[in-house]
């Protein structure tokens, strides 16, 4: 599956670029901005999708973690 153009599908910010590049590999956009899910959900979320082969860095998780929790979060 080929990445959709920088951005596509999600609301701008910091870490949109790196989230785009790294999660869209393997994820439709509507289904990573439906999930709304806590920061700490989205730590288990992507802590699961590296150890399944993302090729996510430590650094850019945090990035990605923010980022989905700033803009695609819930309150616990």
């Amino acid at each position: 599956m080929a990445a959709s153009p920088p951005g596509a599908g999600f609301t701008e910010g910091p870490g949109v670029e790196l989230l785009q590049k790294k999660c869209t590999l393997c994820h439709d956009p509507d289904h990573i901005t439906s999930l709304r899910q806590t920061r700490e959900e989205w730590e288990d979320t992507v802590g699961i999708m590296i150890r399944r082969g993302a090729p996510v860095s430590a650094g850019e998780a945090s990035i990605i973690v923010e980022y989905l929790t700033k803009h695609y979060g819930r309150q616990k």
